[in-house]
């Protein structure tokens, strides 16, 4: 099979598994955008909105409505730029990471579900999982690692 193919259907399988997720795991009060943009800030610290905007493709006054719903909830606040005084940031508060781990929990259950049903063998899916973490940081950042070898 040619990478590109590959490519395709990796990408399409973990885009089904979220949504089949999501699809199977109970309800929330947060939407999958408010739990990217959580997340965004979870792992990347304190964002501009223009950057949150970036990061979700779309535009900043959407992105500014957005995080002033999750301020309204307390799940984030907004601070001075220590580098740009006419700049703010927003960061992730206690209740806004209680929120994400909740959430993440709650669409982890129905797959942690289907993983203990399954004949797999948690060495593999732990190699699995590195080589998707691989890849992942390889499209965040452009710099290769070395990817492990199923």
């Amino acid at each position: 099979m040619q990478l590109d193919e590959l490519a395709e259907r990796l990408l399409l399988s973990c885009s089904v598994l979220t949504r089949s997720a999501t699809a199977a795991a109970p309800g929330t009060s947060l939407s999958l955008t408010q739990a990217r943009v959580l997340g965004n800030l979870d792992r990347l610290g304190p964002q501009r909105i223009s950057r949150l905007a970036e990061l979700e493709r779309c535009a900043q006054p959407s992105m500014t409505s957005l995080v002033t719903r999750l301020g309204d909830a307390g799940h984030v606040r907004r601070t001075a730029d220590p580098l740009d005084a006419r700049a703010v940031l927003v960061e992730l508060t206690a209740t806004g990471r209680a929120a994400l781990v909740a959430d993440r929990q709650r669409l982890c259950a129905p797959v942690a579900r289907t993983l203990h049903d399954l004949p797999v063998d948690t060495g593999d899916l732990e190699r699995l999982t590195g080589l998707l973490e691989e890849i992942t940081h390889h499209l965040e950042t452009g710099r290769t690692t070395r990817v492990a070898t199923l």
